[in-house]
């Protein structure tokens, strides 16, 4: 038998931190922005909003109440909701998207973590007549270099979660958010500062009404909303097996989005006034990051300072996300197999660093890239983003609005008898499975 969760948070400061920590990653900060910019500005706002409102906080606090309930890993607390049905696939849908994304994103931390050093030491921006596109696709080729960092990368995210969750995790979710939100802050001022930054911003937020009937739109939105706020990933269930008491979950889910929502618009507000300042475009994912912001930072006053805060900005993000996933995996092999935590923590890390190799080396060789194909690291990444995520989301809205009853689902989420307890479960039993279900079928026919 699965044993129960023992860990718990310290204080509801913590859990939020660490919550928040989970949510922010490096979607917030180079894939929202450009998707805002390129799928009507104002217009994708709103339908971002409404998709987050609507599907994103009602499961997100299923999420809370499923591992609060059981007080289990992110696999048996489904098993305790529904013990004569074989629901735990679920919570293992959850685990193998966990899975999905660390066998990417450790690549790209390494990336960040490269170019926060090459900022530090000034050859970043220092002249060389290097183009930036150039130099970036020589560190992905570079792949011995990238797999130092990114092992030291999973030394770091390992190390954090087997300090245990009060110790580890929460202690560092505490130093490491507050450090963010000045840098996010702070970069985001000195955008805005700059001449012509006003380009920037009509861009973002130019207001495409077209585009709200567009179904590219809503997955869009939908693929953002499920990966930003970390949801059907298992890392909210295992997050809140650790609650002591419920911790007003419905207030807590709400400032999780809102908080989430802000930080990439906040993020807009650092790259398109920076990029349209200096007359260039903008990309989307690793080329806005890794070649377009580089050479912004290297033509503007005060560069190399920015650059440092930008990147520096980016790996907390990306190691906050990383432990919260590795949490999710600890836990599974921690309650099902009996193991100490730093024990569990020693084997994830290990295995997802392996995992990871081949993403690292088929961005960067020829030995694992196939003529026609995407790179793996795309291939994990829409295979999660667009298949496990959504799936994994339908089946969490089937086992609370179907298997769980009413009630006792209401009262591990806080929800007191009225209006806001019918409505969150009638959007878990109808409404969520149904868009989750049109928007799913709809990606996979475009």
């Amino acid at each position: 038998m699965p044993k129960q969760q023992s860990a718990r948070w310290s204080s509801s400061l913590g859990f939020s931190m660490a919550v928040l920590g989970s949510a922010v990653g490096l979607g917030n900060i180079w894939r929202f922005p450009y998707v805002m910019g390129e799928n009507g500005g104002s217009a994708f706002l709103l339908v971002y909003l409404f998709v987050v409102m609507i599907l994103g906080l009602p499961l997100l606090l299923s999420e809370f109440a499923v591992g609060f309930h059981a007080h289990s890993d992110g696999v048996s607390a489904y098993r305790k909701i529904a013990p004569r049905r074989p629901w735990r696939w679920v919570g293992w849908l959850g685990v193998l998207a966990a899975l999905g994304i660390l066998a990417y994103y450790p690549t790209i931390t390494a990336w960040v973590l490269q170019y926060l050093w090459l900022s530090l030491t000034g050859d970043l921006l220092a002249p060389s007549g290097v183009a930036h596109d150039v130099r970036f696709r020589a560190l992905t080729h570079d792949g011995g270099a990238v797999i130092q960092a990114q092992a030291m990368v999973m030394l770091l995210s390992t190390g954090i979660v087997a300090a245990g969750v009060v110790k580890g995790i929460e202690r560092t979710c505490k130093v490491l958010m507050p450090v963010f939100a000045v840098l996010l802050v702070g970069l985001a001022a000195y955008g805005l500062s700059l001449p012509g930054a006003g380009k920037g911003l009509e861009f973002l937020f130019h207001t495409d009404w077209s585009a709200v009937s567009e179904p590219s739109t809503w997955l869009a939105a939908l693929g953002q909303a499920l990966f930003t706020v970390s949801i059907g990933m298992g890392v909210m269930v295992t997050y809140g097996a650790y609650l002591p008491s419920s911790r007003s979950l419905p207030f807590t889910g709400f400032a999780v989005v809102i908080g989430d929502t802000l930080v990439g618009l906040v993020g807009c507000l650092i790259i398109f006034p920076a990029v349209f300042s200096l007359g260039m475009a903008p990309a989307q994912g690793p080329g806005l990051a890794f070649v377009v912001l580089p050479e912004v930072f290297q033509r503007m006053p005060g560069g190399g300072a920015a650059a440092t805060a930008f990147f520096l900005l980016l790996l907390i993000a990306a190691v906050a996300s990383l432990v919260a996933l590795l949490e999710v995996f600890i836990a599974v092999v921690m309650a099902n197999w009996g193991w100490k935590r730093w024990v569990a923590a020693v084997f994830a890390g290990v295995m997802v660093f392996l995992i990871g190799l081949p993403v690292t080396l088929g961005e960067g060789t020829a030995w694992l890239k196939l003529d026609g194909w995407p790179s793996l690291l795309n291939m994990a990444d829409r295979l999660t983003s667009y298949v496990l995520l959504p799936v994994s989301a339908i089946g969490i809205a089937l086992v609370v609005g179907w298997q769980w009853q009413k009630a006792a689902a209401a009262e591990a989420a806080g929800l007191p008898p009225g209006y806001l307890r019918t409505l969150w479960w009638l959007a878990m039993r109808w409404l969520v499975p149904a868009l989750l279900g049109l928007v799913l079928v709809t990606g996979l026919l475009m």
